[in-house]
């Protein structure tokens, strides 16, 4: 069986480990399906350079990715080469499968994941609209009168990346976010919260919070998005949810807020970018954002892999293509399959925005 892509990456250990993708039919190298690896179903590693013909063609017959890695690799290579790869979530086959779930414990799946296909934008003959949140919440832009409260929330997420053993978003109080970040951005007007609606006042309690501006934080990185003008697309940042509201819809009401925003000012797209570590992508998946290929933009200070994924929501219809339940079986139409080669080059690069949707946190 042929690989549909090629991909070569300088790990921590030091060394280059290179990785084969085999795609289920009609699936190739594009946007949506960046290194041709699906997330829907989740993706198989296999750690093992020989001959597996037969499980490569069960399972890539079923509509899952595979990805073969050379053998002889530390679970922290196979997570790196995940990342590289944009996969946030997958099986593990191979050896040190327990050793590599230590390291990152909601990465390997036991069981498949639930996820839902629920448009944050739909497009008709008014133009993009943008789906109904519900009115428990209440999504405002932020006053400085608010500042203690959207404070206390970042606090209470940070508190929770220190919990041992659990899968966080890699921020630490005093690298992100930036010292006088928060107060900054409530200063220039770029920041937005979310309350409870019965307690939506200033100095009420504040239970997640985002950035928006037209900037997406990765200086001197080549980006692997269609050109667009300035003022064109509008960037989310520190997007973040207090854990004590998870399961409210925190990050999607925010997600909303950004996307109307974005209509009325009239932009192109919406883009964001966050760590493959992270959770949220499956959130992101879910919303209609399309993922394009991980970028190396290392946060310093974080411990956190040095690739970002990128991802961009279209309002102006560009590259839409409409999509079914990702649950449902694929259709078995083959199409040409592009090979890609890629390494790893590890230029030094500043720190860059981050995320964390829905109590989920991320980078």
């Amino acid at each position: 069986m042929k690989a549909t892509c090629e991909v070569e990456v300088r790990v921590p250990s030091g060394i280059t480990v290179g990785a084969r993708v085999f795609a289920p039919a009609g699936v190739t190298d594009e946007p949506g399906t960046p290194f041709a690896v699906t997330c829907s179903p989740a993706p198989l590693i296999f750690v093992d350079s020989r001959p597996v013909s037969g499980m490569l063609e069960d399972r890539v017959s079923r509509g899952s990715s595979v990805v073969v890695i050379e053998d002889n690799v530390e679970p922290a290579d196979v997570l790196e080469v995940a990342s590289r790869l944009g996969i946030t979530q997958f099986w593990l086959a191979g050896p040190d499968v327990d050793e590599t779930r230590a390291l990152a414990p909601a990465r390997i799946l036991g069981a498949e994941p639930v996820r839902r296909h629920r448009p944050l934008v739909t497009f008709g003959e008014l133009g993009p609209q943008v789906r109904e949140t519900g009115d428990s919440l209440v999504v405002r832009r932020a006053i400085m009168d608010d500042e203690p409260a959207v404070q206390a929330m970042y606090d209470h997420l940070l508190d929770s990346c220190d919990v041992p053993g659990a899968e966080t978003c890699g921020w630490k109080r005093g690298y992100w976010p930036l010292p006088n970040d928060v107060r900054n951005r409530i200063e220039t007007g770029t920041t937005w919260v979310a309350q409870d609606a019965a307690a939506s006042g200033s100095g009420d309690a504040v239970l997640g919070a985002m950035s928006l501006d037209g900037d997406l934080g990765l200086p001197g990185v080549e980006l692997p998005l269609a050109p667009l003008e300035p003022g064109e697309w509008l960037t989310c940042h520190l997007l973040a949810a207090d854990p004590a509201a998870r399961g409210r819809g925190v990050a999607t009401a925010l997600l909303a807020a950004y996307a109307r925003e974005g209509i009325a000012r009239g932009c192109k797209a919406l883009r964001i970018n966050t760590s493959p570590q992270s959770l949220s992508n499956n959130l992101y998946h879910e919303l209609g954002f399309v993922l394009h290929k991980p970028v190396w933009f290392p946060y310093e200070g974080l411990s956190l892999t040095g690739w970002t994924n990128v991802y961009e929501l279209r309002l102006d219809g560009e590259g839409i293509v409409p999509q079914g339940d990702p649950a449902a079986p694929r259709a078995d139409v083959v199409a040409p399959r592009a090979v890609c080669r890629a390494s790893h080059t590890e230029d030094a690069a500043p720190r860059a925005s981050a995320v964390s949707p829905d109590g989920e946190p991320v980078r």
